[in-house]
């Protein structure tokens, strides 16, 4: 992914949040005939021992499959709140337009958890995690399901941020982006303000 100086982020203790809360992600891995395969999904990132492990679940009949079998490398991209800059929102004059937005790539090597018992800690965790109310389901009562899809663990080998936050642009043009996302009718400009807000190196 290309990254500018300005737009890398590397703090982990933002990235993982990041993936937690943006976590239906892109899968992408390369086939051999040059041609990614590409899936969608909810991903669940957790660090364990200071390793970032993300676990997913594919449908068996998904064609990506078989290519995950191989121990093909994947990203997984995890796409945040992303809006369109006008230039007359800037303080200074002179720009053009342009779109901000935060993404996250988590690369590595998926292993398939093998056992139906490792599946169904895997669907529950899963579960758990958007509805903590709802009851572990047993392996009788998921069985057919588990028999449909293939769990995936990938140890993360590389970590890469790209915060496209007018970081190039003056505090005064940061400042007038940020109010009129905020003012916007729609939910993801106004978080794409709250995470630009967050991201300043100093306090205002």
């Amino acid at each position: 992914m290309y990254i500018p100086f300005a737009n890398r982020m590397d703090d982990r203790d933002v990235l993982v949040p990041f993936m937690q809360e943006h976590d239906f992600a892109t899968i992408i891995s390369n086939g051999p005939d040059g041609v990614p395969a590409v899936s969608y999904g909810p991903v669940l990132s957790n660090l364990r021992d200071d390793v970032l492990w993300v676990e997913f679940h594919l449908a068996r009949a998904n064609s990506h499959t078989a290519l995950l079998s191989t121990g093909v490398t994947t990203t997984l991209s995890f796409h945040g709140p992303h809006a369109f800059v006008h230039p007359g929102w800037y303080a200074t004059t002179g720009a053009v337009p342009t779109w901000n937005y935060a993404v996250v790539h988590a690369t590595g090597t998926p292993e398939v958890i093998e056992t139906l018992q490792d599946s169904l800690a895997m669907v529950n965790a899963l579960t758990h995690f958007y509805d903590a109310s709802h009851p572990a389901y047993t392996e009788e009562e998921v069985a057919g399901m588990l028999r449909g899809i293939i769990c995936y663990r990938m140890r993360v080998t590389t970590l890469e941020g790209k915060f496209k936050l007018s970081q190039n642009r003056s505090l005064a043009d940061r400042v007038g982006v940020r109010q009129q996302l905020a003012q916007s009718s729609r939910e993801r400009e106004r978080q794409l303000a709250t995470l630009m807000h967050n991201s300043e190196p100093t306090a205002e």
